[in-house]
């Protein structure tokens, strides 16, 4: 029986600095030239490599991603071809191999409460440019990595490193987490990459884990941990932005926080809450609050450090509709006042 030829394809992530570019030079990495589309750009790069693939041949390459390309976008980008899943439109077949993410351990805290935009990467097209934060870049590199490399660890103490590493598995408790130096060691224990990487990275976030139940590290021993907050009645807005604009840090402080909500004054849609560092955005989801597999009001993970969690829910169920607000009916909602940005839906603003 003939064994299938493929291409796996393995991605290097991480933010200017971190030292992805030593990691990924060590692993034999070929950088992705950006200024086109992502598909063409992946394509420069995978198809030389494809063209050598004969019968019963596997080849393995590792692709340097641009600084602020989300890692899950490369891996879409790299399955959503044409023609069909993991095959480029030239025939080759495509695996997704590991998907790494290199931080800085020196910077890393700093760079998870930044607020400063996301830069790109210099030769990037202007039309490339994204909206999200420093925080936000690095939060997506980790949650949606199958290894990541806790680099510069000799510039650090040993403390540090391992509190970085417990807010690592916080956010992705099944990666492969390693420690390095200017890159070095940092790929001797990796394990085989899954053949459905995939699927599985879908299910890797620490959140999705914590709303299903799946809660592995509850405190870890500078205080980091999770608490997750469900409540069936929608927030009202106003109240909302205020405990957003004033008291959010009263129950420690909230690194990250990602998950599903209502808005009273939007009884139509749920929403997107997503939180890094500092900065948090909503944004509408393409559920309805009356579809049958809907989220009825909030599922929201908050990960931090030192966190009340009794403090946080009372906080958080202040927010909420009171009874005779939630029994006067989504007519009355839709006229509360709404300080928060208009969701663009398709075409069109929703309120």
């Amino acid at each position: 029986m003939q064994t299938e030829s493929f291409l796996r394809v393995n991605v290097v992530s991480g933010l200017p600095g971190a030292g992805k570019s030593s990691v990924a030079r060590r692993l034999g990495s070929l950088p992705i030239a950006m200024g086109c589309s992502i598909h063409d750009a992946l394509r420069t790069v995978v198809l030389p490599a494809a063209e050598v693939t004969t019968p019963a041949t596997a080849i393995e390459v590792f692709v340097e991603a641009p600084a602020f390309v989300g890692p899950l976008e490369i891996a879409s980008t790299l399955m959503e071809v044409p023609d069909s899943p993991g095959q480029l439109a030239d025939g080759h077949s495509v695996r997704l191999g590991d998907l790494v993410t290199v931080i800085d351990a020196s910077r890393f805290w700093d760079d998870l409460r930044s607020e400063a935009p996301a830069p790109i990467d210099e030769g990037a097209a202007p039309d490339d440019e994204v909206g999200n934060t420093v925080g936000d870049a690095l939060v997506e590199q980790i949650e949606w990595a199958s290894a990541v490399v806790i680099n510069k660890t000799d510039l650090v103490r040993p403390i540090v490193c391992e509190d970085i590493r417990d807010f690592v598995r916080l956010l992705n408790p099944s990666s492969h987490v390693v420690f390095a130096e200017h890159g070095r060691g940092s790929a001797a224990s990796w394990p085989a990459p899954r053949a459905d990487m995939f699927a599985w990275l879908q299910r890797s976030p620490g959140w999705v884990g914590q709303l299903n139940g799946e809660a592995l590290l509850t405190r870890s021993p500078l205080g980091l941990s999770c608490v997750v907050y469900r409540e069936v009645r929608p927030f009202h807005p106003l109240r909302l932005a205020e405990f957003l604009r004033d008291r959010a840090a009263e129950a420690g402080e909230i690194l990250r926080s990602r998950g599903l909500f209502t808005l009273a004054s939007r009884p139509g849609r749920v929403g997107s809450w997503s939180s890094a560092g500092p900065t948090i955005t909503f944004e509408p989801t393409g559920m309805c609050t009356g579809d049958p597999e809907s989220v009825l009001g909030q599922e929201i993970a908050f990960f931090g450090r030192d966190l009340d969690a009794h403090r946080l829910t009372e906080n958080l169920n202040g927010c909420l509709l009171t009874t005779d607000e939630f029994l006067a009916g989504p007519l009355q909602w839709q006229v509360l006042a709404d300080p928060f940005p208009r969701w663009r839906l398709g075409d069109s603003d929703e309120d």
